[in-house]
């Protein structure tokens, strides 16, 4: 056994000074020369002559280290956070920028309008970023990651970075180029939760769509922050149900004197929870009443589709407020009654299924 073990061991001893000895005495001296006395000229004399060097990484590092450090003095800003606000004065956030060896101010209004400011508060010209949004009227906008200046994504440029609210069901994060004018935004919106989270999901996350590195990197934010929950296939085409059928029936519980049926997707949790619920069968429907994502909903079936007749959200407190105790249909088979309780005092809909019209009972 020892005899083995002293065989293995010279072997080993032979293999390491031949691997050491691959490279030639020329090609080892201009490292050390370029190590010595570094520069993007020595770098590329070296990668010129030798691209196959086992030196060939750790000198390619050395350049980009070189390159990274001149754009870094050329480009980086020295206006504090303090003396930005100070020369942008009414604003939701101002930074300082640096292009062209140049000192600027960028300062974000309330509407996303940039203004770019001498260091003294001189307006030198303004862009405009849209608000990134899914709804029609979005929500209060407010500021939730500061403006910073930053280079993401390996190349020598200078993207302004923040984050924004729509109201409390859209998060953006924007990287955006204000030389070039242009705009990089990734999105995650759906239902609010605890703590200021959202429970959805992000359109830039679709499978299939090709990103640029940009979009990537933003993604990449979404993912990583904990109050962004991304749900299930079948819980977004829930959601996305009772968003459309709320925005249709905007006064379905006060005035409407129509509603406006939406056809459900098969795959949705919300069919699920239908085939598993208690029935009410009318002339031709089959209709169910039950809670699900932060919604009391009824829902139908007839010939194999499904559809959301009624949505409004999860009554908290069925002492002091008003719920949807029962739903049952009528003689005629087509007319759904929806019995809402408030304490001891009753109220009643009718929804004619053939008709899709309303009536209120108080």
């Amino acid at each position: 056994m020892m005899k083995v073990l002293r065989t293995i061991l010279a072997a080993a001893m032979l293999i390491l000074p031949l691997s050491l000895g691959a490279q030639t005495k020329a090609e080892t001296s201009l490292y050390n020369k370029t190590m010595a006395k570094p520069s993007v000229k020595a770098a590329d004399k070296f990668l010129k002559k030798f691209p196959q060097s086992v030196y060939a990484q750790e000198v390619l590092d050395l350049k980009e280290g070189i390159l990274n450090d001149a754009f870094a003095k050329d480009n980086v800003s020295t206006i504090s956070k303090t003396d930005a606000l100070g020369a942008a004065g009414g604003t939701l956030d101002a930074v300082g920028w640096k292009k062209d060896r140049k000192e600027h101010v960028l300062a974000l209004g309330k509407d996303l309008e940039l203004r770019i400011l001498s260091p003294d508060g001189a307006l030198e010209g303004t862009r405009q970023i849209p608000v990134y949004t899914m709804e029609e009227t979005p929500g209060v906008l407010r500021l939730v990651i500061p403006m910073e200046v930053i280079s993401p994504v390996g190349a020598r440029r200078n993207y302004v970075h923040f984050a924004y609210r729509n109201g409390e069901t859209e998060y953006v994060e924007v990287l955006y180029l204000p030389e070039e004018d242009i705009l990089h935004q990734a999105m995650f919106y759906g239902t609010p939760v605890k703590d200021g989270g959202i429970e959805g999901q992000s359109p830039e996350m679709i499978e299939g769509l090709t990103l640029t590195p940009e979009v990537l990197w933003l993604v990449s934010r979404l993912r990583e922050n904990p109050s962004l929950v991304q749900i299930s296939k079948a819980d977004i085409l829930t959601d996305e149900s009772i968003r459309w059928w709320l925005s249709k029936n905007p006064k379905a519980q006060t005035s409407a004197s129509k509603v406006s049926f939406g056809l459900l997707d098969p795959e949705s949790s919300m069919v699920a929870a239908f085939k598993k619920a208690s029935k009410e069968r009318g002339k031709s429907y089959s209709t169910a009443l039950f809670d699900i994502r932060g919604y009391t909903v009824i829902c139908a079936s007839k010939g194999g589709e499904y559809s959301l007749l009624w949505a409004e959200p999860v009554c908290r407190n069925r002492k002091t407020d008003k719920y949807i105790r029962s739903i049952y249909f009528e003689s005629d088979g087509t007319t759904l009654d929806l019995m809402y309780y408030k304490g001891s005092k009753t109220f009643k809909k009718k929804i004619s299924l053939a008709s899709q019209s309303l009536r209120h009972f108080n």
